[in-house]
């Protein structure tokens, strides 16, 4: 995606954020007083809840760029982040500098055209 569709997802996940954790901040105290302990266990099912979602839908992404983690998702790999390879979406330095070459001629023949 686009620098300008990355501040704008970046942006609206920083205010849900804020939206929840707001809702929250109000939420919890009235919570506590009348159910008391028991409040807890409506995060623990939250957090339940959450953990069976990112197992299922997150593939991993430790030591890889974003246009590895894009590849991933463009091969439609929904409800099974479990079952990805550790190969699936990495390259090698050849492929990264073959299409680096060609990004590079792509943006040289954008800008003879402005000239």
């Amino acid at each position: 995606y686009s620098l300008k569709i990355r501040a704008k997802a970046v942006s609206l996940a920083t205010a849900t954020n804020w939206a929840f954790n707001t809702a929250l901040a109000f939420a919890v105290p009235p919570g506590l007083a009348s159910i008391a302990w028991k409040t807890y266990f409506i995060f623990a099912t939250f957090n339940f809840a959450a953990c069976i979602h990112i197992f299922f839908m997150y593939p991993e992404t430790v030591g890889r760029t974003l246009e590895e983690v894009e590849d991933i998702f463009q091969q439609g790999h929904v409800f099974t982040a479990w079952k990805i390879g550790r190969e699936v979406g990495k390259k090698t330095v050849q492929d990264v500098a073959t299409n680096d070459k060609i990004q590079v001629g792509i943006i040289n023949c954008w800008i003879k055209s402005l000239n």
